[in-house]
């Protein structure tokens, strides 16, 4: 079975499962990107990016068991790209191509604003699926995972708050938060 037929297959909850498992990869692998990109600039930045790392990726193993052990198979393989829903959380890093450090405030500045926006739409992610679920092992996977990301969030709004703090970021570098208070 070819892959779009596979994932037309899927009910309503193995497509988001598989979609969360998605975001967790993708998230995992940003967030591994850019700590090595503020090792230079921000040791302590780099360092809790790759706390954040693993995390995402236990978070990734608890959906693929729970897709496991709720409907006996192993879930699809997620896709490479940004799911479509992450992208719009990723504006303008295209500039920066491959091959950058952060070495300036503005970019430190708009890496975390970006991560916290990915933060926020996985922990909104999580929470409506809580919403929808009446299975209680994944209503109680999915509090915890919303939980997780609140953390998450919060301990990137902390990061800001300090950058805010230091020297000037200047309005014509800072990417647009406005979507922070989408809901996925």
């Amino acid at each position: 079975m070819s892959r779009e037929n596979q994932e037309s297959a899927l009910s309503p909850a193995q497509e988001a499962l598989a979609l969360g498992i998605a975001i967790e990869r993708h998230n995992a692998a940003h967030f591994q990107e850019w700590a090595y990109r503020f090792r230079a600039y921000d040791p302590a930045v780099a360092e809790f990016l790759s706390a954040l790392v693993e995390e995402e990726q236990e978070h990734e193993r608890q959906l693929a068991a729970l897709y496991r052990d709720s409907f006996g198979e192993d879930a699809p393989i997620p896709e490479r790209e940004p799911p479509t829903e992450l992208r719009k959380y990723i504006p303008g890093f295209a500039a920066f191509g491959e091959h950058f450090l952060i070495a300036e405030t503005w970019a430190a500045y708009n890496l975390l604003s970006a991560a916290l926006d990915i933060e926020r739409y996985t922990r909104n992610f999580y929470t409506e699926l809580l919403e929808q679920t009446k299975d209680a092992a994944q209503a109680e996977i999915y509090r915890q995972l919303a939980a997780f990301e609140e953390e998450h969030e919060r301990a990137f709004e902390e990061r800001l708050a300090r950058l805010e703090r230091a020297p000037t970021v200047p309005a014509d570098r800072q990417c647009d938060a406005s979507s922070s208070n989408e809901q996925p």
